[in-house]
């Protein structure tokens, strides 16, 4: 019998055959019922099913039931599992960089998250706004007081990540924490951020930025204790030994040879960036992608 139901979900014929008995059934009962003739009325509905019955089982017989295997079914969705987390994974951009065959492939699945200067891929068009979680002032030491409204409230930013749930997660955080804070502290911090993100989100890919230079005239921060920093952020990637986890080397990108950030970068103030920057930056980081498995990884 079930799988005669399942039959008629399938073939229309018989269905809407026993939708007209059924109707004409109750409409005929209705009016035996208003007329005080019950045995008449129960007589009727015998025959009435039972032709409709008949009619399921021959036109069962020229509409057989088909069915899709399980082992279809259970690929079908253990595929998509594997390449959609969710609605915002894959954004396009307002503007694209880099030269790689994979360029496009990594900037549509790019979030970046961290302080003013992540925040200015998003702000030159490189990154939507649904895939930025950076602002002003964001450091390691004061990460806890910021959040980040993506539409559902206001979030902190390893919560923020996991509203958008991306699978390539660039995290550029550092330059606030150069003169307010200590590398030890700043990387202890840094990668108790990274596992709780990898705890909630699996899947993740990470990179790991190093802090960008300043420009020689700027006075506010100095580039060799920026350069201690990202020793210690090198290092704590290193340590971790996980293959979704890596350290991009920003400084040595966007870098003089005098090891200042080249002048033509700056947005002014020597130590912002503007858009022929970060569309190097990126140029380098999809080329570094390429010799990781990073694009396997996201599925393509």
């Amino acid at each position: 019998m079930k799988h005669k139901i399942i039959g008629l979900l399938k073939c229309p014929v018989p269905g809407m055959l026993i939708f007209l008995s059924a109707v004409l059934t109750f409409s005929l009962t209705s009016s035996f019922g208003q007329n005080g003739d019950s045995e008449t009325a129960g007589k009727f509905d015998v025959a009435a099913v039972s032709a409709a019955v008949e009619m399921v089982n021959d036109e069962l017989t020229t509409c057989p039931v088909t069915t899709r295997t399980a082992t279809t079914t259970t690929t079908t969705v253990t595929t998509t599992a594997a390449t959609t987390t969710s609605p915002y994974e894959v954004i396009q951009p307002d503007r694209y960089a880099g030269t790689s065959p994979n360029s496009a492939f990594y900037q549509d699945r790019l979030a970046v998250a961290g302080d003013s200067l992540a925040l200015g891929f998003c702000y030159y068009g490189f990154v939507p706004k649904m895939h930025s979680i950076a602002g002003d002032s964001v450091s390691m030491w004061n990460l806890d007081y910021f959040t980040f409204d993506h539409g559902n409230g206001e979030l902190g930013m390893v919560d923020s990540i996991e509203e958008i749930r991306p699978r390539l997660l660039y995290i550029s955080v550092g330059m606030n924490d150069v003169n307010l804070n200590y590398p030890d502290p700043y990387v202890e911090r840094y990668r108790e951020v990274i596992n709780e993100i990898i705890k909630r989100m699996p899947d993740i890919n990470i990179v790991v930025a190093g802090i960008t230079p300043v420009c020689s005239y700027c006075k506010i921060v100095k580039n060799n204790i920026i350069r201690e920093y990202n020793a210690a952020l090198e290092k704590m990637v290193k340590d971790m030994d996980s293959p979704q986890v890596v350290y991009f080397d920003t400084y040595s990108v966007v870098c003089d040879k005098d090891l200042d950030l080249r002048e033509d970068y700056t947005s002014g103030d020597g130590m912002h960036i503007y858009i022929p920057c970060y569309n190097d930056i990126l140029t380098a980081l999809f080329d570094f992608l390429d010799t990781t498995d990073f694009k396997k990884r996201l599925g393509g």
